[in-house]
């Protein structure tokens, strides 16, 4: 373990042990306490929150169903208690000056209710106020009863227009995060995120060049630990986010991290362990020889010896990774282990976790590679990461304390650390991809190696990893001086440090990959700190007995730097492992920092608690923005109306229909505005070579932010005495400004491009969210849940002169969906001579690309289902996830059949003729192989048992429950390749499937202890 790990975990083990002493009494002076329960057997109600309303003062009850607030000024107000199950209560409370005011409340239970506390750029907001949705995903109970095994997990099928699109399944792979599809061309399209209020890295630089592994990237999202977080909330588009700022056009999310509940201390051990394998079923490789006319031999296809090229004498088949004896495809393993600890008093609270994980993924070296390796490098050993290419290893620690200074005060302070190692296989795009070279090589047995391009023995001798350590803190003060006034300030920073790694030994690795044979070492350091600071004042009072007036101003700083030193050295000595060694040594050094602050003000109008009317205005300024532009301003504008609120009716018990307009931004690339000159060296005549420099670009003084405006509108509805929820919401969203690259002439010497504000792209959607309780009993309950979506994506204009962008199997053209894909397409074929073989001249192909489909799926709909018996004793669960709309570019089988001519389709007599066709067409027209994905995966399955008290006792626990997880169980789908999932590039352009790994089929036994 690191030192740096063991002085923190010390740190936090004084902490624990200090924590229940910090303030142990407070103060019995001004305060409201109570008891909130369940109104039908009078059980205590834990978790359910109790607001002073009008206010941002709370608290949250605890095991007893207790709670105290002391954070209160003398005075006449009204109390809401909000739980989930529970319909909201309100209640009047008065003050009196050093006395103590007691409410309690009798909930009544209701499966679903519209009533909420959601984390807002101002503060907490009661959703009832809100004229546009927030997603809220409750994730302390999705990691105790689902097989979440990473942050992407917790996010994946559980919101209506929150996509996530997987690159492959290796071990540390990451996703990217798409909510209302897609609006940028040139930026990214990833959501904001915020941990405890501060802005957090999810993205990373690609892994290029000697670290290239064939596509796909991790994602720094997932370092975080799903144990440790409480709820996400998710701001879908710019008509929520506009207080947010610039960056917040793809959305918010929000994340919060656990906290500790006044009580005594609260322990929560858990261990998980389980095992995974790979679920696809990869094609073989197909080898057919024969003779010419002339009699010699050479290989024969069959639609080669139909038109008389040659004659079949003999055929050969072999599936390496299907092939106990050669695959390199095994079972993954994973364990984790963690420990919680939380509680404190009303004056100080706290809450502390540690965690670590190890994860193994399914590549190892087969046991003839290895014996052949014994003999080329005469040893009896193989390092590890060459035998076990694929590895996760991940530490977190956690501390968060709050403090209440005075009955005026509060202090809270958030602060985790996270270690990771996380070794990467060679796979995907990639000579020496492992299930690439499984699938492009020759079944021929006169063949040495049969493999590709690289067996296992070289590919996985080249050793890729990422090191990284992350501090994550945050500190928030609130200060309330009266009653209807407090005060907010944030301040953290996310400072995370990150090698990535690369080493082949001389005379290891890929044989037929140049240079890298004599050996490589490449050490690329970043250093990654984004501070946040987050000031906000807010009043709240009563204009009239039945008008509420909200008032809200604030001021935010962000500033991001990212620094890299990268290192590469290539022919290495026999043994030589480090940098200095290579006789080639290349180094750089990169930093990207940008710096924004905005200020807003927002104003809430509340009518008889059930009409709220909201706008606000934000104004931004950011480094990024070009000298000649200045800042940009946002509006928003939002109508909530609780129209019905009934819960004694039987067919409506709430609606409220709603309304939300807004704009956000995309700032853009830090250097895009600026001018600036790249050092070369360059060779003159009798002098040799000298340093010099050219134009590494010509600056836009002008360029300006994308703009991207959105409305909003739909109605939340309950109905069946609250058992039944409905939320339905419709948006269009229109982005402005689109940053687009502008061809320049050769004869300015600045580069080709020149990135403006010239495009114009739209996302039109409407996203449906419906909760049921079909069985409502005491010892029963059934529980099934719809969230779906769909999206319209489309450039709607480049300015004049600009060209349609294009790369590899992509085109952003206007009228089309953005990254769609783009390639000569097989318009027909037919069997024209009824010989059952398809010849080229017997299929039909564009003469140019053509549009094949969106890359992105258009359609979601996912199904969760859970039944509760014994007194949800026992609870069994499921998620069904369908993903529809789309193409996926099939390159494994282009690949295979277009241009090493190994796939069945050419070799077996009798094969599908529409197979046969794309397999003569592909070289043409690689659009034959731009198949529609859409699939449907049964996500999760999930088994619980919460053992009575007496048996939970016997080990000295107040809660025992154990926890039978299943995840990516089964696919249906007309993909012809083995998952229509995967992306490898893991960007939005170029997509593309191409040999990645399959999403793993995980099996995992979790257990869960409370004390």
């Amino acid at each position: 373990m690191p030192t740096i790990v063991r002085r923190i975990l010390a740190v936090i083990l004084v902490l624990a042990a200090a924590g229940p002493k910090l303030q142990a009494q407070a103060g019995s002076g001004t305060r409201i306490i109570g008891r909130v329960t369940d109104g039908a057997g009078g059980a205590p109600l834990e978790g359910a929150q109790v607001r002073v309303d009008g206010t941002n003062i709370g608290t949250i009850t605890g095991d007893d169903g207790r709670y105290v607030i002391s954070r209160i000024q003398p005075g006449q107000f009204q109390l809401r208690v909000i739980r989930i199950g529970y319909l909201a209560a309100l209640k009047p409370a008065t003050v009196r000056a050093n006395e103590s005011a007691t409410v309690d409340f009798a909930l009544t239970r209701a499966p679903y209710q519209l009533e909420g506390v959601v984390t807002t750029a101002t503060g907490q907001t009661l959703t009832r106020e809100l004229g546009n949705s927030i997603a809220k995903i409750d994730a302390a109970k999705l990691v105790e009863e689902q097989p979440i095994t990473s942050m992407q997990d917790v996010l994946n099928g559980r919101t209506a227009g929150v996509t996530m699109l997987a690159s492959s399944g290796t071990v540390g792979g990451g996703a990217r995060i798409r909510i209302r599809g897609l609006s940028s061309a040139s930026l990214s399209n990833d959501p904001l995120i915020l941990v405890d209020g501060v802005r957090v890295e999810q993205a990373s630089p690609a892994l290029a060049g000697t670290l290239y592994v064939g596509g796909g990237r991790p994602s720094f999202l997932n370092n975080l630990n799903p144990d440790e977080i409480e709820s996400l909330e998710i701001v879908k588009g710019p008509s929520a986010a506009t207080l947010y700022g610039t960056q917040a056009a793809n959305g918010v999310i929000v994340i919060t991290t656990k906290r500790g509940k006044a009580g005594p201390p609260k322990w929560t051990l858990y261990g998980e362990g389980g095992t995974s394998y790979d679920p696809a079923e990869y094609p073989g490789i197909y080898y057919t020889e024969g003779r010419s006319p002339s009699g010699a031999t050479r290989g024969c296809l069959q639609w080669q010896q139909a038109v008389g090229d040659c004659t079949i004498t003999q055929a050969y088949s072999r599936n390496l990774l299907e092939d106990a004896a050669t695959t390199p495809i095994d079972r993954g393993q994973r364990q984790q282990y963690g420990a919680q600890v939380s509680g404190g008093t009303e004056a100080a609270r706290y809450f502390i976790s540690a965690d670590w994980e190890n994860e193994l993924g399914l590549l190892r070296m087969p046991a003839a590679e290895l014996d052949s390796l014994f003999k080329e490098r005469g040893v009896t050993n193989i390092p590890r990461d060459q035998r076990i290419p694929n590895q996760l290893t991940k530490s977190s620690l956690r501390a968060n304390l709050g403090v209440q200074l005075s009955p005026q005060a509060d202090l809270s302070v958030s602060s985790g650390y996270v270690n990771s190692y996380n070794l990467l296989p060679q796979t995907g795009d990639n000579l020496q991809g492992v299930i690439g070279s499984g699938l492009f090589g020759n079944p021929n047995p006169a063949l040495a190696n049969q493999w590709g391009f690289a067996p296992p023995s070289q590919g996985f001798a080249k050793s890729v990893s990422r090191y990284t350590n992350q501090f994550l803190n945050s500190a928030t003060a609130v200060w309330r001086p009266t009653s209807f006034l407090s005060s907010r300030a944030t301040l953290g920073m996310d400072w995370m440090a990150y090698n990535n790694e690369a080493r082949v030994a001389n005379g290891q690795g890929c044989l037929s990959c140049g240079i890298e044979r004599q050996g490589v070492r490449t050490i690329d350091r970043w250093s990654n700190n984004r501070w946040t600071l987050d000031l906000n004042t807010a009043a709240s009072f009563n204009l009239r007995s039945d008008l509420t007036s909200k008032t809200a101003v604030g001021a935010q700083w962000n500033r991001d730097r990212l620094t890299g030193s990268l290192n590469t050295a290539n022919i290495l000595p026999p043994g030589g492992t480090t940098i200095d060694a290579g006789s080639q040594r290349v180094s750089g050094e990169q930093t990207i920092e940008t710096v924004s602050y905005g200020l807003y003000v927002e104003q809430t109008l509340g009518w008889r608690d059930k009409l709220f009317l909201t706008g606000a205005v934000r104004r931004d300024q950011n480094s990024a923005f070009g000298g000649d532009f200045g800042s940009i301003v946002y509006p928003k504008a939002t109508l909530s109306w609780v129209a019905l609120e009934n819960s004694d009716a039987r067919w409506i018990n709430q609606f409220r229909p709603r309304f939300a307009f807004g704009e956000s931004g995309q700032q853009p690339t830090a250097t895009a505005a600026i001018t600036f000159l790249t050092p070369t060296t360059t060779t003159i005549f009798g002098q040799g070579d000298v340093p010099a420099v050219t134009f590494g670009a010509l600056g836009n003084t002008t360029i300006k932010p994308e703009r991207s405006r959105e409305i909003e509108t739909g109605f939340d509805f309950t109905t069946l005495h609250n058992r039944v929820s409905l939320q339905v919401t419709y948006y269009d969203k229109k982005t402005t400004d689109a940053l687009v690259n502008r061809p320049l002439p050769g004869s300015l010497g600045a580069g080709a491009s020149r990135i403006e504000n010239v495009g114009t792209v739209t996302n039109k959607g409407i996203e449906v969210s419906l909760n049921a309780r079909v069985v409502d009993r005491d010892d029963v309950r059934w529980d099934v849940g719809v969230e779906a979506s769909g999206n319209k994506n489309r450039l709607e204009s480049l300015a004049e002169g600009i060209p349609p962008l294009t790369g590899f199997g992509f085109q952003n053209r206007p009228g089309y969906p953005l990254f769609g894909l783009w390639w000569p397409r097989l318009t027909s074929f037919a069997d024209a001579n009824g010989n059952n073989i398809i010849e080229p001249s017997e299929v039909t192909v564009t003469d140019t690309a053509a549009f094949n489909g969106s890359t992105v799926p258009v359609r979601t709909i996912s199904v969760n289902s859970s039944i509760g018996l014994f007194k949800d004793r026992l609870r069994m669960s499921g998620l069904l996830d369908y993903r529809g709309g789309f193409v996926s570019h099939n390159v494994n089988g282009m690949f295979q059949c277009a241009f090493r001519q190994n796939c069945a389709a050419l070799h077996v007599a009798g094969y599908d003729l529409e197979e046969q066709a794309k397999a003569v067409a592909g070289p043409r027209a690689f659009g034959a192989y731009g198949e529609k994905a859409d699939f449907v995966r049964l996500r999760e399955i999930s088994v619980l048992y919460a053992l009575t008290p007496n048996l939970a006792s016997m080990v000295k626990a107040s809660g025992v429950s154990i926890v039978l997880t299943g995840r990516n169980l089964a696919l249906w789908t007309d993909f012809t390749s083995w998952d229509p999932e995967n992306n490898t590039s893991g960007t939005d352009g170029p997509n593309y499937n191409f040999v990645q790994q399959a999403q793993p089929r995980v099996f995992l036994l979790r257990i869960n202890l409370t004390y």
